[in-house]
């Protein structure tokens, strides 16, 4: 599909979605939400329309909160950029994404933080339809860094993230508790990818000692207890520091119950998982197609995805989030890779919302309620975008979904707006789709249609972290 040569069609000024069932995470209610510009002016029953208003009939809808996606890898090397990546979220009722800012490399020059911001924040005005915010990448960490974060906080972006599996990642603990305590007093984030270094280099080898290489063993090459131990630490670091931690893509049991302990109450810990983990496990490794399952952490065991839908129930975690890494099939199945070179990641975004309303929702493991807080309220919270996302309320930005629950499909690749070409969901029949998405008052997807345009979407300004 060529996205960049969509034609806009221009928005009434009023819409007055009608008779629909709005969901938040405080229950389902009977309303009309009507839409004035970017924002919603009202939400109640039996509101009329103005003059020259477009009313959208949402009889028999849900009408939810647009959907927010913290974890995207929307940059090189990943084969989706913010115009690919924001179509393939806002058909699956995503209207914001959060997505990385690696500071670029050229010789000995290296980008600051801020400068890496500004590239990035180029890049929106001209590609993203979606609304997008930022994680600046830091590493690695040293006293020059609390300066950088005052200029990230005063550029509207607070958060950060650190990967805990990278080789010298011990020998810069004190600094990164010193950016951690810093991190606190300025209200930001702090993203944690968990896997321990060392335990991960010892599974390797000792697998590649038995001439156990390939893929086919990925899962045993990264085995539990390095997300485990990592985790425990990141739940330590959070405990030291008072810092907001956002624990990224947890994927088994063991590393929740490290987060989620009498011990562990009151602190600002939070914590994501994503969809592979609820939807596949790791028997998949043992297929030719294996490769393409290929994550970090890997898919884990059948007690691990249980146990995740309970924490999503529960409360126990937080956000389900895509931390969509794209590629194409060749090169995932590329022979070359093996369980040291890898290309870790798979696309998600447009089909993570129907397959977790139709597997969470319609299957009674979640409730319409725990859908809008894990997917849109509590990333909105989080990262600093409440009230103004994540919640149908007048004032509110005009980020909507509205939902045809019964409405079946089954996954294509073909279908996809992903450039990655392919869904490693293909031929899945998937129960509850949004029909129609709306992103700060402008119809962006209908009938099947994608008609937002790349440079529409906005880079959003963060309010400070505070508690929830």
């Amino acid at each position: 599909m060529d996205i960049n040569a969509l034609a806009v069609e221009p928005s009434s000024k009023e819409l007055l979605i009608a008779g629909g069932e709005v969901a938040g995470p405080d229950g389902i209610r009977r309303a009309d939400i009507r839409i004035l510009g970017e924002f919603i002016a009202e939400v109640a029953p039996g509101l009329r329309p103005g003059r020259n208003a477009r009313v959208i009939d949402a009889s028999d809808r849900l009408i939810l909160p647009g959907g927010i996606d913290p974890h995207t890898h929307l940059t090189p090397p990943f084969v989706d950029d913010l115009t690919s990546g924001s179509a393939a979220a806002l058909v699956g009722g995503i209207t914001t994404l959060g997505t990385f800012s690696y500071p670029a490399s050229s010789g000995d020059e290296r980008e600051s933080l801020v400068e890496s911001l500004v590239r990035m924040e180029e890049m929106v005005h001209r590609e993203a339809i979606a609304d997008i915010f930022l994680h600046p990448v830091l590493w690695p960490p040293s006293s020059a860094s609390s300066g950088q974060l005052e200029a990230i906080r005063a550029a509207g972006q607070l958060s950060i993230k650190f990967f805990m599996l990278r080789r010298d990642f011990g020998a810069t603990v004190s600094d990164l508790l010193g950016v951690m305590d810093a991190a606190r007093d300025l209200g930001m984030v702090v993203l944690i990818h968990c896997e321990d270094d060392a335990l991960l280099r010892l599974a390797a080898a000792r697998l590649q000692a038995e001439g156990k290489s390939s893929l086919r063993y990925y899962a045993e090459s990264r085995p539990v207890v390095s997300e485990v131990s990592a985790t425990q630490q990141a739940v330590a670091f959070c405990e030291a520091t008072g810092a907001p931690t956002y624990v990224v893509h947890l994927s088994s049991a063991r590393a929740l119950r490290a987060c989620r302990n009498p011990d562990t109450r009151g602190l600002p810990l939070f914590v994501e998982t994503r969809p592979i983990y609820l939807h596949l496990t790791e028997e998949r490794y043992a297929n030719v197609d294996g490769p393409l399952y290929v994550g970090q952490p890997p898919l884990r065991g059948p007690d691990d995805l249980e146990a995740l839908w309970d924490g999503l129930t529960d409360g126990s975690i937080d956000v389900l989030a895509t931390d969509h890494a794209p590629w194409t099939r060749e090169q995932k199945l590329d022979p070359a890779l093996d369980i040291e070179n890898l290309r870790p990641g798979v696309n998600n975004l447009q089909v993570m919302l129907p397959m977790y309303f139709s597997e969470g929702v319609r299957m009674g493991r979640i409730t319409v309620e725990r859908f809008v807080e894990t997917t849109s309220t509590n990333p909105a919270r989080i990262f600093g975008l409440f009230p103004r996302k994540g919640v149908i309320q007048e004032g509110a930005y005009a980020d909507v979904a509205v939902w045809d629950p019964s409405l079946k499909k089954t996954i294509r690749g073909s279908d996809m707006y992903s450039k990655a070409g392919f869904s490693i969901y293909e031929g899945w029949e998937v129960t509850g789709w949004p029909v129609l998405t709306i992103r700060r008052g402008e119809i962006v997807f209908e009938d099947e249609e994608l008609k937002g345009v790349p440079g529409s979407g906005k880079l959003l300004r963060r309010d400070p972290w505070k508690p929830m």
